[in-house]
């Protein structure tokens, strides 16, 4: 139970706002998939040219030809679950969670490993555990237990800066869970861990001497990486992300695309459910990491400047509630988790418009995913937690 002093101190803004986001998730998640037009032309790009979240180009039914629930239900029971993990997160002291971040640490490691052993193979990786119905990714929830663990760990330190001496074990801790979640593979969540151990390793002391040794440090990894583990898949997502055209009919084609839906949206946008691009599905499963392309295309400049200032409005939120808290374990978990939030929008927003390589990457609130949108309201719960107790002894 929350305590009703601690009621007026919830921040009623952001969670509208997160709302508002949701909402518009489920409404594009819903034209991307339920759209009247469906079966338009002889082929159907959507069937027969499908970039999966792994990178491969694969065969696949329509999302609107599958039998069960729809996407939109599924994304809408997901926010109904996410809220009321919203709740539950607000009902317990932030600091309980932080003291038992070593816990959840090794729980997370434990599910990522039991994942790589016994998860099905969905799309050639082996992300989710099938529960009930519903694909749950675990590494979603790893995000939020590994901004937990770095606030533990990174309050508890009394040096008033860091050299990379450090940050070291905190670093090869959270390296473990990078390379447990590469090995699905989903090298997108994977990343979204160095964000976070920067935001919080900065914000604790780290010297601009040992930023530049970090920097060095991932350069060299990254170099060996490539060489050495990174997938061909995922590789041809770089080199199309250079040239589109080396495969335009296979690692090339979600990008063209996206920026086909993206440019054709005009000011005004062609109105919901009425894009070409995402009602044809010459833009494959943009319910999912393209789901931004639906937006630009139906709703234009207009709505996407209106999403972007709601997800603005929604950083400036985190970043205020990292400079009101009351303590370090507080600020550390709130920047933390504004990290990973402001890495995945502004990942996702340049992928779609054709900026950076496709990855998968969900938008937070907006893509489809249970797992994805359950976990973003267990993050901002975390953030309105911290804000409403910055006056409790």
């Amino acid at each position: 139970m929350i305590d009703r002093r601690l009621v007026a101190s919830i921040d009623w803004l952001l969670v509208g706002a997160t709302v508002l986001l949701t909402i518009v998730g489920i409404l594009m998640v819903y034209s991307a998939t339920e759209g009247a037009r469906g079966r338009s032309g002889a082929t159907r790009k959507g069937e027969e040219i499908g970039a999966t979240k792994s990178g491969e180009v694969e065969r696949a039914p329509s999302p609107r030809a599958r039998k069960g629930r729809s996407q939109a239900t599924k994304q809408l029971i997901g926010a109904g679950l996410g809220l009321v993990a919203l709740l539950v997160t607000l009902g317990v002291d932030y600091r309980r969670l932080v003291d038992r971040a070593v816990l959840l640490y090794v729980a997370a490691v434990a599910v990522l490993a039991g994942a790589l052993a016994f998860a099905p193979r969905i799309a050639t990786t082996k992300r989710w555990f099938l529960i009930g119905g519903f694909q749950v990714q675990p590494s979603e929830f790893v995000k939020v237990a590994a901004a937990l663990f770095l606030a533990r760990i990174f309050a508890e330190s009394r040096h008033e800066s860091l050299g990379l001496r450090e940050v070291a074990p905190a670093g090869i801790a959270i390296g473990g869970l990078f390379v447990l979640i590469a090995a699905a593979p989903d090298l997108g969540t994977a990343i979204c861990l160095l964000p976070l151990f920067l935001a919080v390793a900065f914000l604790a002391g780290l010297r601009m001497k040992a930023v530049a040794g970090l920097i060095l440090s991932l350069a060299i990894v990254g170099g060996v990486g490539w060489t050495f583990f990174v997938r061909d898949y995922q590789k041809m997502r770089v080199y199309t992300f250079l040239n589109p055209r080396l495969d335009p009919r296979g690692a090339g084609y979600q990008k063209i695309q996206s920026e086909i839906a993206v440019g054709s949206g005009g000011f005004l946008g062609k109105g919901f459910m009425q894009g070409s691009q995402t009602q044809l599905e010459f833009l494959p499963v943009a319910h999912t990491d393209f789901v931004f392309s639906v937006l630009a295309e139906e709703m234009g400049f207009l709505g996407v400047a209106v999403v972007l200032g709601l997800y603005l409005f929604v950083l400036w939120r985190m970043l205020e509630t990292a400079q009101l808290a009351r303590d370090r374990v507080g600020a550390f978990l709130a920047a933390g988790i504004a990290a990973v939030f402001a890495f995945q929008v502004v990942y996702n927003v340049a992928m779609v418009a054709g900026l950076v390589p496709v990855k998968g990457l969900p938008l937070p609130l907006l893509s489809y995913g249970g797992s994805s949108i359950i976990a973003s309201f267990i993050s901002i719960g975390l953030i309105l937690n911290v804000r409403m107790r910055r006056f409790a002894n």
